[in-house]
Parts: C-alpha cells; sequence; structure tokens
C-alpha cells in the first residue's frame, strides 16, 4: 500500500468548555485542518476529529458560576464552537463531545479492561491539584508554589480514589518511544517526554468523589472518572470501538463540516486507528503521550501512531490572559482581516517548533509582503495583461528567442514540476511554514519573471509576439499552479484564483502541479484583487 492509500486518523484535542476559544485553540484546529486538506487533495483516505470536553470539576466549577446545570452550560458553549469552526472554515468530519453516549459507555470499557488486568487498586489520594489543568502536581513541579501552566495555587485534595498502575509503564512506554523515533515530534519535545520517563513513574489516581459530573465507575457509582482519563478515550470511542463495526453516525448528524468514507465492509477503528496522528498543544503532551499510550497499553490496545506538540502563543512580548487583556480572538481577526489571513499568519509565524509571538506590526508586515504585494499582485497582473493582449484567453506554450528569458522560463517550468515532490517532504515532516516557503519561492520567481520578461514592453513591439506568447503563457501556467498549491493552505485565495481562470480545481495532487495542464484556448474569468494591502496604522 503506497502512502496516499494509507488513511490517516487527524485529531485535535478535546477543548474544554469553560471558555471561548482563544488564538492558541485555533491554532492546533488551523494545523489539522490544513494537514487533512493537504492528504485530501493527494487523494489519501482523511478522518478528522475535533470535539468537546465537558465533564470534570472545571466544568462543574463554571456551570455553578453561570447559575446553570454543566449540560446547560455545555450546550450554550459547544453551539459556540461550531460557530467559529464554521466561521474559519475548518472542515473537520466528526465533532465529539464527551457526554455522548457511546463515549461515556466506551471508557466504561476501558476501565473494566483495566481492572479485569489487575491495573487498578483503591488508595487513599492525598495531592495538590489543579483544577484549571485538571492535573496533579508535586512540590518540586510548582513554580513559586503555583500550577506551572495557570499560575494559581493548586488544591490541597485528599480523598479516597481508585489509582491506575502507571509505574508498570515507564518501561513499556519509554521503549516504544526509542523503537519508534518519530512517535513524537518536534524532537525537542520527544526528548523532555524520555528525561522524564527516566524518573520513573508513579501511580496516579484515576477517579474522583467530590462531585459527579463525569462518567461513573461501573463497579463503584460514588467514583467519577478522572477527566483525562474519560475524554482521551474519545479518539477510539468515535470509531465505534468497541463494538469496532460502525461509526456511531447517528450522533454525529449535523456536527461534521466534511464527510468521512470508510470502504464498505471495513471496521472503522481496524481501519483508521493505526494511522491515527494526534496534534496538541506542548502543555498536554504528558497526557497524550504517557498517559494515554499507558492506559491503551493497559486496556491491551495499542498507542497511536504520531503525537506532534507545538509551542505556545505570547502577545507582543508578554504572556497570553485575560487578566491582560491581551486575548487574540480569532474569529475577530477572522472578520477583520479574512480567514486566509489568520491560516497564513497561523502557518508562516506560529508556534509549530517553538513559541511564537503574535505581533500586530508582524501580522501587517507579512500580510502585505505576501499576500497583497506578492500572490496577490502576481495573479491580478498576470490576468489583466491576458485580458489586455490576448482578450482573456490561454496563448500556446511558446520559447522565448531570448536565450536569457527562456532559461528564466525553464527555471519555473522547473519548480511547478519540483513543488509537488517539495510539498510531500515538507508536509509529512508537519513543516506547513516551510510548504508554505516553497510555494512563496514560485510567487517571488514568478514576480521577477514578470519584471524580466515584461510583456507590457513586448506588447508594443510587433516582432516580439513569440516572447510575449511565451512570457503571457508562462505566467498563467504558474498561477494555474498556484491555485492547487495553495488550496489546502489559504482554500479561500484558492477558490478566489480559480473562479478568475474559471476552473475548478478539480484535479488531485501531485498531477495538478505538472506544467501543461492549462490549455491554450482557454478563456479565463474576470480579474479581482485577492488581498487589499493593509495600511500599517491598522490595528
Amino acid at each position: 500500500m503506497t502512502e496516499l492509500q494509507r488513511p490517516i486518523y487527524i485529531t485535535t484535542p478535546l477543548y474544554y468548555v469553560n471558555d471561548e476559544l482563544h488564538i492558541g485553540h485555533a491554532t492546533t484546529t488551523i494545523y489539522a485542518d490544513t494537514l487533512a486538506r493537504f492528504w485530501r487533495d493527494c487523494g489519501r483516505p482523511v478522518l478528522f476529529l475535533t470535539g468537546s470536553d465537558e465533564h470534570g470539576q472545571k466544568i462543574h466549577k463554571a456551570a455553578t458560576a453561570a447559575g446553570t446545570t454543566p449540560r446547560g452550560f455545555a450546550d450554550k458553549i459547544v453551539g459556540k464552537f461550531a460557530e467559529l469552526w464554521e466561521k474559519l472554515d475548518v472542515q473537520h468530519d466528526i465533532f465529539i463531545r464527551t457526554t455522548d453516549p457511546f463515549h461515556e459507555a466506551a471508557v466504561q470499557k476501558v476501565f473494566e479492561r483495566l481492572k479485569e488486568n489487575g491495573l487498578l487498586y483503591k488508595s487513599g489520594y492525598k495531592a495538590l491539584y489543579c483544577v484549571d489543568c485538571e492535573t496533579n502536581y508535586t512540590e518540586k513541579d510548582l513554580v513559586d508554589g503555583k500550577c506551572p501552566v495557570h499560575k494559581t495555587a493548586p488544591q490541597n485534595v485528599e480523598e479516597e480514589n481508585y489509582f491506575f498502575k502507571l509505574s508498570e509503564f515507564t518501561e513499556k512506554v519509554k521503549q516504544h518511544i526509542e523503537a519508534n523515533p518519530d512517535c513524537i515530534v518536534p524532537e525537542p519535545r520527544r526528548n523532555e517526554i524520555l528525561g522524564k520517563l527516566r524518573e520513573g513513574l508513579n501511580d496516579t489516581s484515576f477517579t474522583r468523589v467530590q462531585f459527579d459530573w463525569g462518567v461513573q465507575l461501573p463497579w463503584d457509582e460514588k467514583h467519577v472518572i478522572w477527566v483525562w482519563a474519560d475524554a482521551l478515550v474519545n479518539y477510539i470511542s468515535a470509531l465505534g470501538w468497541p463494538d469496532n463495526d460502525r461509526f456511531p453516525t447517528d450522533e454525529f448528524e449535523g456536527r461534521a463540516r466534511h464527510k468521512h468514507a470508510t470502504p464498505d465492509g471495513v471496521k472503522p477503528f481496524e481501519y483508521w486507528w493505526p494511522e491515527a496522528v494526534h496534534i496538541v498543544g506542548k502543555d498536554i503532551l504528558w497526557h497524550h503521550s504517557v498517559i494515554w499510550w499507558s492506559e491503551l497499553l493497559g486496556a491491551g490496545l495499542t498507542p497511536p501512531k504520531q503525537v506532534f506538540a507545538h509551542g505556545w502563543w505570547q502577545v507582543e512580548g508578554e504572556k497570553m490572559g485575560k487578566s491582560l487583556g491581551n486575548v487574540i480572538r480569532p474569529g475577530d481577526i477572522a472578520d477583520k482581516y479574512g480567514r486566509d489571513s489568520l491560516r497564513y499568519h497561523v502557518l508562516r509565524e506560529g508556534p509549530a517548533r517553538g513559541d511564537a509571538d503574535w505581533r500586530h506590526a508582524s501580522f501587517v508586515t507579512r500580510y502585505n509582503a505576501d499576500l497583497a504585494n506578492g500572490l496577490g499582485n502576481l495573479v491580478n497582473r498576470s490576468l489583466n495583461m491576458l485580458n489586455k493582449y490576448f482578450d482573456g484567453q490561454v496563448p500556446a506554450e511558446a520559447v522565448f528567442t531570448d536565450a536569457k528569458l527562456e532559461g528564466l522560463r525553464q527555471d519555473l517550468i522547473a519548480h511547478v514540476n519540483d513543488l509537488s515532490d517539495r510539498l510531500l517532504v515538507a508536509v509529512r515532516a508537519f513543516d506547513l511554514d516551510g510548504a508554505l516557503e516553497q510555494i512563496w519561492v514560485l510567487v517571488r520567481e514568478a514576480n521577477q519573471f514578470v519584471n524580466e520578461s515584461a510583456p507590457f514592453k513586448l506588447a508594443k513591439d510587433e516582432t516580439r509576439k513569440q516572447d510575449l506568447q511565451a512570457s503571457m503563457h508562462a505566467l498563467l501556467e504558474v498561477v494555474h499552479a498556484l491555485a492547487y498549491a495553495i488550496k489546502p493552505f489559504l482554500p479561500d485565495a484558492a477558490a478566489g484564483i480559480a473562479s478568475q481562470l474559471n476552473i475548478d480545481l478539480g484535479e488531485r495532487l501531485p498531477a495538478a502541479l505538472n506544467w501543461g495542464r492549462f490549455l491554450a484556448g482557454h478563456q479565463i474569468g474576470t480579474p479581482a484583487p485577492l488581498f487589499q494591502r493593509l495600511d500599517e496604522s491598522v490595528e
């Protein structure tokens, strides 16, 4: 089976319904959505999941503060999630909620297996617990006595819980990572996890008794399953596990923005799970590697194929937070500047390999340089010149009479023909910035080609008609290729170019990125600016 025949199952974390989504959540989702779009455009079977985490003490606390029930509170926030993903045109196949009955049943089945395998025991629980991240900490984990993530003092919790024998999985998880070095990327994140594993794992509490908003332990209903041990199961419950014979499609009705497809007669869990890729922020990598993989192994299941953990955003050099009034709301950015502008900035400037800094000046500078002056200018002037010199009809391919210009044309041909391979290499490595840079090298090369071949000058010389034809055909080939190349990254801009070219972008990658796909005589549509230049003073 080739790479493009193998299925890929791409997931985001389930986002807590205690608050609105910010740029960090949108970044994770844009990364996942871009990967899903790219592989779909290559013809690869793709399943893309996102959803909402609705159980736990944090949700119970937020609902109480809002004067409503946890379920009522969750329903309201989930509606806001759906509105944002629609606004950003996130094309997920599945939106799962941890309150879905099939999910709760799957969680209970996992715990029954853990019990059968002798991996749960009852014991006194005394810990420092951060409600905001639903995580236990030791004194050495704290920074100045506070949670290292939320900078708040943890609660002192003391109760009797069921513990999971996490300590038994230290070597198993370490060996899995060492045998599969790409199972955690980028490499520094993998090294962080290995470093902590070398210190050894301690058994961890997997239930709570001080509140009842969650999945009940099937044999001891006084206990509610720890929210992380519950939520992580969504990645397999969404595939129909443990029944493994169908998707729970009825529950997903109306929640998906793109429809998944599984071959007839194939069990969803067996088909998708071996190619699972989790996209997460670095703060929850521990849960998505050590905790989750141990839980899976304890239940007799295999870990996912890969976890990609990205960094965090700062804002203008400071930590992002409500108290500072600097939270970046992705919906507001999309409304004001367009959702492709948001996607482009996240993909080019975002925290894929390390932490990043959201600076408005950088947003404006890159928008103007790359989108307005770069891609937008190339498309607009190429199509306007085609209308002016060839009545909007693509001329037949021709060679330049000038050797230097013909050399530049051959460079464009080579770059277009090589682009699909370069994109595949970058996307495989989760290097979406690198993929876009490969595209923008072509954009810059093509803009330079306009300046060098100067069709506006060639049109004035009757003896240079062949050169004008060579120039314009080459430019239209490049614009055609760019429409396909940017489609997974900037879907609105790709659709705009397609409309102006009067094409439907129906071909698959990589075939669409071959020179000679744009036939002579094709009549283009009406040119229009793709991106309006922003004033530097825009706030």
